[in-house]
C-alpha cells in the first residue's frame, strides 16, 4: 500500500522513515475505506506545510522578528476553544498592533446561542487581556459557511492596503479563512528573508498582501496530550454538543480520560450542582458515583479520547486541586471545550495532567 499524498510504502514500523503512520490509524482508515496517508502528509496537510513553534519557548524569535514589518495583524482564534487559542502570549505580542479579531467557527455554536450576547462576551474578554481592539475589528465568522467574511473583507480593506500578517494556533482554520477570504482564489509563495516558511498571497482584485504564518502549537491544552490524528479528530465539524448532568455530592464527571471532577459537597439548600457540558461529539462526558472511578480509570472504554485502546497513561503525570466554581460561570477545557455552572456553587476536587492548562471564566451566553 502506497501513501496517497507522496506515494511512498506505508509502513507501521519506524516513526523516523517514510511512509510510517501507527497501525491503529491504519487499521481504521482501511476499515472505514478512508484515505491512507503517512505521517508527514498527514502534518503537511492538517498543518499548513508548516514546522511547528513553540510558544513556550520565548513564543519564537522569528515571529518576533516577523511582526517588526507589519502593522495590521489578523489574528484568527477558535469560538469553540477560544480560551484555548485567544492566548495571553499571543496577545503580548500584538498590543502595539492594528489587531483583526477572527473568531472562527461561529456555527458550531449552540443555535440558541445570542450573537449579540457573545459580542459583550468576547469584548469583555479582550479587555481583561488588555487589548485595545476596536469593536468592529472583532469579527464573529464561519469559515465553513461563508458568514462574515464578506463584511471583514471591507472593513480589512478599509484600514489596511499594503501588507497583513495572520497568526494563530494550530487548526483554528487560519488557512481556510484566508481561501475564503480570497473567494478562493488565493495563490501562495514562499517568504524569504525569515527562518519560518511563511506563505505570501495577494488579495485578488488588489494590491494588499497576505502572509499565513504556521500554526503555533501550544503544550497545554487537552488535545496536546494526544498524537496529532487524535487532535484532529478531537475538532467539531459540526454543532457541538450540550448535555446537561445533576451532578450529586461524591458524584463524578468524566471528561475524556484525562480530566475528571468530584462533587465535594453540593450547593445552596443542599441541593447538587448542575452541570451543563458543551463539547464536539468525538469527547466523551460521563459520569459516576465515586466508588466507580477506579473500575473507569482501569477500563477506559466509555472514556474518550484516547481512541487507541493502547495509549500509554503512565507517561502522564497527573495532579489534584479543590476548587469552587459560582454559579453563572464556566470551566473552559482548552483544546475541547466548557462546563457550564448552572446551579451552584460548584466544589471539587479536579483531577488532571498537570501541564494541563484549565480557566474559569464568566458564561459564555
Amino acid at each position: 500500500m502506497k501513501c496517497e499524498g507522496c506515494g511512498v510504502e506505508i509502513q507501521t514500523e519506524n516513526p523516523k522513515k517514510p511512509g510510517y503512520i501507527p497501525e491503529s490509524v491504519l487499521k481504521e482508515k482501511v476499515e472505514n475505506n478512508e484515505s491512507v496517508v503517512c505521517q508527514r502528509c498527514f502534518k503537511l496537510k492538517h498543518y499548513n506545510y508548516l514546522l511547528p513553534v513553540t510558544i513556550n519557548s520565548n513564543f519564537s524569535h522569528e515571529i518576533d522578528t516577523i511582526l517588526k514589518d507589519f502593522k495590521t495583524v489578523l489574528w484568527v482564534v477558535d469560538v469553540i476553544d477560544f480560551d484555548g487559542t485567544f492566548r495571553k502570549e499571543i496577545a503580548e505580542k500584538l498590543k502595539r498592533k492594528n489587531i483583526f479579531l477572527i473568531v472562527n467557527k461561529i456555527d458550531l455554536l449552540p443555535k440558541r446561542t445570542p450573537y449579540e450576547n457573545l459580542k459583550k462576551w468576547l469584548l469583555l474578554r479582550i479587555k481583561e487581556m488588555g487589548l485595545n481592539i476596536q469593536d468592529d475589528h472583532v469579527r464573529m465568522v464561519s469559515v465553513k459557511t461563508g458568514m462574515g467574511i464578506e463584511k471583514t473583507k471591507k472593513l480589512l480593506l478599509q484600514t489596511e492596503k499594503e501588507k497583513v500578517l495572520v497568526v494563530g494556533v494550530t487548526n483554528v482554520g487560519k488557512s481556510s479563512f484566508l481561501n475564503r477570504l480570497a473567494g478562493g482564489e488565493i495563490t501562495v509563495s514562499a517568504y524569504s528573508g525569515t527562518t519560518l516558511k511563511v506563505l505570501k498571497a495577494k488579495l485578488p482584485n488588489t494590491n494588499l498582501q497576505l502572509f499565513d504564518t504556521p500554526g503555533i502549537f501550544t503544550q497545554d491544552r487537552l488535545c496536546d496530550f494526544f498524537d496529532i490524528y487524535t487532535q484532529v479528530k478531537m475538532i467539531p465539524s459540526k454543532k457541538i454538543r450540550n448535555k446537561t448532568f445533576t451532578v450529586k455530592e461524591k458524584n463524578v464527571l468524566f471528561i475524556s480520560g484525562l480530566f475528571w471532577l468530584k462533587v465535594l459537597k453540593n450547593g445552596v439548600n443542599n441541593l447538587p450542582p448542575i452541570i451543563t457540558v458543551f463539547l464536539p461529539e468525538e469527547i466523551s462526558a460521563h459520569r459516576a458515583k465515586e466508588e466507580r472511578i477506579n473500575d473507569l480509570l482501569h477500563n477506559r472504554k466509555v472514556l474518550f479520547p484516547p481512541y487507541d485502546e493502547n495509549f500509554d497513561f503512565n507517561q502522564i503525570e497527573f495532579e489534584r486541586e479543590i476548587v469552587q466554581i459560582d454559579k453563572g460561570n464556566d470551566i473552559a477545557l482548552p483544546g475541547a471545550g466548557w462546563l457550564s455552572v448552572k446551579r451552584g456553587p460548584l466544589i471539587v476536587e479536579i483531577s488532571k495532567p498537570k501541564e494541563f492548562r484549565y480557566v474559569v471564566r464568566k458564561s459564555m451566553k
